[in-house]
């Protein structure tokens, strides 16, 4: 019997708040500089995402007993029993962020939504603790 992993990603964060405080001095810097306007909107929209993070605040979580895999985001919610899991694929993109792909027993793919995947190592080891097979593939640009 594996301990039962249970993750929970909060939208506003200390990693959210840094990245849009760094977002805003460069827009500010620029400003300073005399660049133009169009090109401080069109930068600041690179900054958009987190800024909605930091207003609404959405937050996912992720469970995975010995019998039950679940997972809730402000956009999908999915639950799937645990013996209907073939394999899990993991993906490392280019951006060194990781996909987790799952096949089931019927053969459909399932993938994880980004913001509800707890940290790679953690989900990698509970899922062998369950006796699924996991394949690591590594910086695949599809």
């Amino acid at each position: 019997m594996a301990e039962a992993l249970i993750y929970t990603n909060h939208g506003r964060n200390p990693r959210t708040f840094g990245a849009l405080a760094v977002a805003l001095l460069l827009l500010s810097g620029l400003y300073a500089i005399g660049t133009m306007t169009w090109i401080l909107v069109l930068l600041f929209i690179f900054a958009v995402p987190a800024l909605f993070d930091v207003l609404l605040n959405p937050v996912s979580t992720f469970e995975m007993t010995d019998d039950i895999l679940r997972w809730k985001s402000p956009t999908q919610t999915a639950e799937l029993g645990i013996d209907k899991i073939l394999q899990a694929r993991f993906d490392t993109r280019l951006d060194v962020s990781v996909r987790v792909s799952l096949t089931l027993v019927d053969g459909s793919k399932l993938r994880i939504p980004q913001d509800v995947l707890p940290p790679h190592n953690r989900l990698e080891a509970a899922f062998k603790a369950r006796g699924i097979k996991v394949e690591r593939h590594h910086f695949r640009v599809i």
